[in-house]
């Protein structure tokens, strides 16, 4: 039977090791950490989930989709609230259920309140042709496509689900589905076409996807937490996983940490994989979950976006209303700001809500979830990135990387790209078999 050691046990890692076990290898998942899940965790007020990482998953690419089901998951329509950017002291209403990653209800955006020569603008879209760039930004090709008016009014929205500037993103890694859009005669004629919002969640919280995974693989498979791989080196008889007090001995690895990780881990062994690796930049994000008394004031389950330079610390602000006794708001904060201390952290947050929602209540409780170097800015030369890294890696049979890094936004593209993955080991040692 071969052996195939997984390092870092997070989703990407515990869905690798699931489709190894299903493969009938003998799998280990090594966890630095003592716990699993990796940013996909959810901590829990009485039955209200709160989610430290990504908070639904689209089912395109389905992979995700039919692994819940696999599992036994209950996996439910997103509900759509108010999404609202506050630009310059106005609201814009964005359209109920917008995905820019899709294109789902961009169409809309012609029935928002911008001036007459924007909509003259939207209205001659399917005019524009699409551009010889190979790697446009995202703030070039929807300016380009729908107008400089537009675009700063999607930008805070589209910059706070992407956890970074939005401005420097790469269309082809990050929204891809755009590009062909414009290829099939423009985003608004596409995006009518679109009738599904394709986006899911688990009403217990992506946490529990966790679980499943680690409750099936404690059956077959060898979980590992609090073991720290510290380095990686191969012989004649396969790879070597240097842990605290001992070794791992197997005939190959997949290495699903994010990229900084990644390169601390290979650089004994692979310098130009660590070069490559450190190449690839990440944003810090955390979020704070503020709980007030219901009344105090009386809001509305609304979410409001931020424009950059305009006194915001926060990206964002949802206010979620889980019972009549009590509302809770969910601030966003990415960059800097988000490297500061809790106690920091929850001042910031309550500031946010004072001054945007007009009251002075205090919370009754408050939970910061702070998340460095969690998540991947996808920037303009991100494919030349994955390229040079998969062209390094031909020098090191039987060694594999996964993670969102490589994957792109999203955490249905996560599993699909550790699923790949996967399928590329199994590939590899059938053939290295005897």
């Amino acid at each position: 039977m071969s052996r195939i050691a997984i390092i870092g046990g997070g989703l990407s890692g515990l869905v690798a090791a699931y489709w190894a076990e299903e493969a009938g290898l003998e799998v280990s998942v090594l966890e630095a950490t003592g716990g699993f899940g990796g940013n996909t965790k959810t901590a829990r007020l009485d039955t209200i989930p709160l989610e430290l990482g990504e908070e639904f998953f689209d089912d395109t690419p389905s992979t995700l989709y039919h692994l819940c089901t696999q599992l036994g998951l209950d996996t439910q329509a997103l509900p759509s609230h108010r999404c609202i950017v506050r630009k310059g002291g106005q609201d814009w209403v964005l359209p109920q259920g917008l995905d820019l990653f899709s294109g789902y209800g961009l169409h809309q955006i012609t029935e928002m309140p911008f001036s007459r020569g924007a909509k003259w603008r939207l209205s001659t879209e399917r005019f524009v042709g699409p551009t010889l760039v190979k790697d446009e930004l995202a703030g070039t090709f929807l300016r380009r496509r729908l107008g400089a008016e537009v675009w700063e009014v999607l930008e805070p929205y589209l910059s706070a689900v992407l956890g970074g500037p939005a401005e420097e993103v790469s269309v082809p890694t990050a929204l891809s589905r755009l590009l062909q859009l414009e290829r099939q005669g423009g985003l608004l004629a596409g995006s009518r076409q679109i009738t599904h919002h394709g986006r899911f969640h688990l009403e217990t919280g992506m946490g529990s996807l966790i679980e499943a995974l680690c409750s099936h693989l404690l059956q077959k498979a060898r979980l590992l937490p609090h073991h720290e791989a510290w380095a990686l080196t191969r012989d004649s008889r396969g790879w070597q996983v240097h842990v605290p007090g001992g070794m791992l001995e197997a005939d190959a690895v997949i290495v699903a940490l994010p990229a900084p990780q990644a390169a601390r881990l290979l650089r004994p062994t692979a310098p130009q994989m660590t070069t490559l690796l450190n190449h690839f930049p990440y944003q810090h994000s955390a979020k704070v979950y503020l709980l007030y008394r219901s009344g105090e004031p009386n809001a509305e389950a609304n979410e409001y976006f931020f424009a950059r330079g305009e006194g915001h610390a926060c990206t964002s602000l949802q206010v979620i209303c889980p019972s009549a006794e009590a509302w809770m708001a969910k601030v966003r904060f990415a960059g800097e700001t988000a490297r500061s201390a809790d106690g920091e952290l929850s001042r910031l947050a309550q500031l946010e809500v004072a001054k945007h929602l007009q009251t002075q209540a205090l919370p009754q409780a408050a939970w910061v979830f702070r998340q460095p170097h969690s998540r991947p800015h996808f920037t303009q030369g991100h494919d030349r990135r994955v390229a040079d890294l998969e062209g390094a890696l031909v020098h090191a049979p039987g060694l594999f990387l996964t993670g969102s890094y490589l994957a792109g936004p999203g955490l249905a593209h996560l599993v699909e790209h550790s699923h790949k993955t996967t399928r590329h080991a199994l590939d590899f040692l059938a053939l290295a078999s005897p």
